[in-house]
């Protein structure tokens, strides 16, 4: 689908009659920030964000809900998500215009002041880049671009801060400027790169959840995450983000999908100690952390095909693993995990015990027992990997050969005290 077919689509749950009601009220309906953004870099984008101006937060609440449903979670922040009646699915965010003045370091204690008297220019210029803050009535089409500086910045491809206490007020926007650079191949403007460097340590205030959606929208929605990394080393926000972290250009080389790869990558100058270095820094889901972990330690096995499966043997979440360990091997252009254990199904050989020819309840019928079970039959598939041989008769046999007069000697051990 194309940009204008998105747009067209997020647009139209603007009915006519809730324009009209907007209209009749002293309103307007702009669309602000990254659609605006995307639509002059020829991109596509679903975000919608739309503002509305010279309406009171409550008056365009009681409006929005004749209209469909309104979700008030967002309203101490003038954020009414809608749904027009009859739809379902993701509410669209519709904002009124408002002001933030910083409270506290950092962005966690602020203020915000709402009111229909706040205008589209004040919304402009609270916002964090240029590019970000041209503004666009859906209804004449017509550009509200502050002395035309997004536009500008677009075509000179560049970003540029709107205010230079931004990155006091809110750190993380440091970091966005270096995700937007990556992911558009933007050069940092001059004075802004001297303010993200002079504010630098200020990155550490920055909660790991955001921290996080920032670092994966750059590995993600760049098409060489490798920039996004050296700006953080030039505007020396590595530093206190991960002070070892450097660039490997295999990170551009990765399936979009593998960001605990690209985080093995990004912190693997930690060795042994990389995946709690990044846990520290952002707070992984268990999945991640799982699968960050496992392409460390994959690395340092001697790949052979009885090593992978008493690796595979020791992991959860194995799809996602797997996933993450083909990516990076494919960016080495080595053969992956997945087509190895093909290799190895081809050729009989089990990859795990439920591939084994041999259960649990096969070996009690043999009359082996006891807590030995579990080591036996680690024990054969082992000797199956190795020879090749997943054969239920031959397994058995060297089972009994290797382990019924052990099992015997150590029953009669415990019962009469024989050494």
């Amino acid at each position: 689908m194309s940009w204008m077919n998105i747009l067209k689509v997020s647009l139209d749950i603007l009915t006519k009659e809730l324009r009209q009601d907007v209209k009749s009220m002293g309103g307007k309906i702009y669309q602000i920030g990254g659609a605006v953004r995307d639509e002059f870099l020829g991109k596509v984008s679903k975000d919608l964000d739309l503002i509305i101006t010279g309406i009171d937060l409550d008056e365009l609440q009681e409006l929005l809900t004749k209209h469909g449903k309104v979700n008030l979670v967002g309203k101490s922040f003038g954020v009414l998500k809608f749904n027009p009646t009859g739809e379902e699915g993701e509410p669209v965010d519709i904002v009124v215009p408002r002001i933030e003045v910083s409270t506290g370091e950092g962005h966690k204690d602020f203020e915000v002041k709402l009111g229909k008297d706040i205008t589209l220019e004040e919304e402009q210029l609270r916002r964090d880049f240029w590019m970000n803050a041209i503004a666009k009535d859906i209804e004449t089409g017509e550009l509200v671009d502050i002395k035309g500086k997004g536009q500008l910045d677009i075509k000179n491809k560049q970003i540029s801060v709107i205010n230079p206490k931004a990155f006091e007020d809110d750190p993380l926007r440091m970091l966005r400027a270096v995700q937007f650079a990556a992911r558009f191949d933007f050069n940092i403007e001059k004075e802004t790169m001297k303010e993200i460097k002079r504010n630098a340590q200020k990155i550490t205030t920055v909660s790991s959840d955001r921290f996080q959606e920032e670092l994966r929208k750059m590995f993600e929605k760049a098409q060489k995450p490798t920039i996004g990394v050296e700006l953080l080393v030039e505007t020396g926000l590595m530093k206190h983000i991960l002070s070892k972290g450097k660039v490997n250009p295999l990170m551009d080389r990765l399936d979009k999908e593998a960001f605990p790869a690209f985080l093995a990558l990004f912190s693997e100058e930690y060795g042994d100690n990389a995946s709690e270095e990044v846990q520290n820094l952002m707070k992984l889901s268990n999945k991640d952390a799982k699968s960050l972990q496992a392409v460390i330690d994959f690395q340092k096995i001697d790949v052979n095909d009885l090593n992978i499966v008493k690796f595979l043997a020791k992991i959860t979440e194995k799809d996602a693993i797997i996933s993450n360990i083909d990516a990076l091997q494919e960016a080495k252009n080595q053969k992956t995990l997945s087509e190895q254990l093909k290799t190895m199904k081809s050729k009989g050989k089990p990859t795990n015990l439920k591939e084994l020819a041999v259960s649990g309840q096969d070996l009690l019928d043999e009359g082996l027992s006891g807590r030995k079970i579990g080591e036996i039959l680690d024990f054969l598939l082992g000797l199956a990997v190795k020879t090749g041989k997943n054969d239920k008769g031959f397994l058995l046999e060297q089972a009994k050969s290797k382990f019924s007069s052990e099992l015997w000697k150590s029953i009669l051990k415990k019962q009469y005290n024989i050494k």
